[in-house]
């Protein structure tokens, strides 16, 4: 993952043509950069993808090796902005917003250089209104809460932990009215969970939290959070995500 901005990834729910998808969310609440019209998107075909078109483990090496060089040199130039690449249907596109879109035109050209026995192309579009990063990039539905949910598995990780091992999860969810608050609360005791704190006196701008917790892996929690979100929302609320301590690699009881 690269550093700087705010990059997750996730894994796009289209059976028919599934896609890995990294993307820097700093962007996703921001309309449109008036500075950076150009999309410059380079296109890395795979030599021999899996059978779902994403790629094989020796051809990721490649797909990474050519992003570090291609962010590096765009780096260097300034006045490029590098917002995520999509793995799908046999090809890694990278996508990079650019106030002048031939300034990518020598890096490629070097990129084509040291990559000689793979075919790297470029398309050039104007989108003023970034609308390909919002709408083929930036993930939303259940594939936003992959995407938050991954971010939190990454630090789990840099921390040394194993995201395979259940443990207590901590997660949280407001409310508008006690009602809608109690009918959750039903809901999640049914399946398992533990109501850690909820209060009917202390609202959080304007809204009723609820904090609660079941042990699981978080390797597996999207599974998870998808389900809550969409109970939260059955009952005109909103879950606000989930937080772990890292397991150390010791399994608890």
């Amino acid at each position: 993952m690269l550093d700087g901005g705010d990059w997750s990834v996730y894994i796009s729910d289209d059976i028919a043509s599934p896609a890995a998808v990294a993307v820097d969310l700093q962007y996703r609440q921001v309309e449109r950069i008036p500075s950076y019209p150009m999309l410059v998107t380079v296109e890395l075909k795979l030599q021999h993808p899996r059978e779902n078109g994403l790629p094989q483990k020796d051809e990721s090496e490649i797909i990474y090796a050519l992003e570090d060089r291609l962010v590096s040199q765009s780096e260097s130039i300034g006045d490029i902005r590098f917002v995520g690449h999509k793995l799908s249907d046999g090809q890694a596109r990278y996508f990079f917003y650019a106030s002048n879109a031939s300034a990518m035109t020598g890096i490629i050209e070097t990129a084509r250089k040291q990559f000689p026995s793979y075919v790297i192309d470029q398309h050039v579009i104007q989108d003023t209104s970034w609308s390909v990063y919002r709408h083929v990039l930036a993930p939303s539905g259940d594939n936003l809460q992959q995407a938050e949910d991954n971010k939190v598995i990454q630090k789990l990780t840099s921390l040394g932990d194993d995201i395979s091992l259940p443990r207590l999860i901590h997660h949280f969810a407001y409310f508008s009215t006690p009602t809608e608050l109690q009918n959750f609360k039903a809901a999640i005791l049914a399946d398992g969970f533990h109501v850690d704190n909820e209060t009917t006196s202390d609202q959080v701008d304007g809204k009723l939290p609820i904090r609660f917790s079941r042990r699981d892996a978080p390797s597996e929690i999207t599974s998870v959070t998808v389900k809550l979100t969409h109970l939260a929302e059955e009952f005109s609320g909103d879950y606000d995500g989930w937080e772990s301590p890292p397991a150390n690699g010791i399994r608890t009881p």
